[in-house]
C-alpha cells in the first residue's frame, strides 16, 4: 500500500486536525533539523507514530490520530480510496462518541475536555455529511442483533 493513498485519505478526513501535509520517514534520524515546514506531521515507519515539531516546546511531539495507518489501509484495500473516506469518518465518529461518553461520566458536561470532544464530533459529523454528497455511501445494515419470537397476548 502506498503512503500516498493513506496521506490522501488522512488529508481528506482531517485526521489529525490542523495538518496540511504528511511525510513518511524510515526513522527519527530522518526528521529535518532546520527549515521544518509548519503544519506538517511526519510518519515514522519504525515507531508507527506521527510526530510534528512544536515551536513552543522546541522538540518533536507525538501527534494523536483517531485512526491508525493499518486501519486506513484496510479500508482502502477493502473499499477503495473514495469509500475508505466514508468508513474512516464513521470510525472516527464511533471513537469520539466513546470518548464523549467517558468524559461526561468522568467529569461532567461542563468540563473543557467534554466540550472540546463534542465540538470535534460536530466537525467530523459535518465532514461526513459533505462526503455523503460526493460519494455514494456503501450499503450497510449497520449491526448484527439477535431476534426472538414476539409474545402476543401473554402466550408462550
Amino acid at each position: 500500500m502506498a503512503f500516498d493513498d493513506i496521506k490522501n485519505v488522512r488529508l481528506s478526513i482531517c485526521d489529525p486536525v490542523g495538518y496540511n501535509d504528511f511525510v513518511q520517514v524510515a526513522d527519527e534520524t530522518e526528521l529535518p533539523i532546520e527549515n521544518i515546514p509548519p503544519q506538517t506531521a511526519y510518519s515514522i515507519q519504525s515507531l508507527k507514530v506521527y510526530k510534528a515539531y512544536s515551536v513552543e516546546m522546541e522538540s518533536w511531539q507525538i501527534v494523536n490520530t483517531e485512526l491508525s495507518d493499518s486501519r486506513i489501509t484496510f479500508f482502502i484495500d477493502a473499499y477503495g480510496v473514495d469509500k475508505a473516506r466514508w468508513h474512516s469518518l464513521k470510525g472516527i465518529l464511533t471513537s469520539l462518541a466513546r470518548q464523549i461518553s467517558l468524559a461526561k461520566l468522568k467529569s461532567g458536561s461542563d468540563e473543557l475536555t467534554f466540550i472540546k470532544l463534542t465540538d470535534l464530533y460536530a466537525f467530523y459529523k459535518s465532514l461526513l455529511d459533505d462526503v455523503m454528497d460526493i460519494i455514494n455511501p456503501p450499503i450497510d445494515a449497520g449491526m448484527w442483533m439477535n431476534t426472538g419470537s414476539p409474545v402476543i397476548g401473554g402466550g408462550m
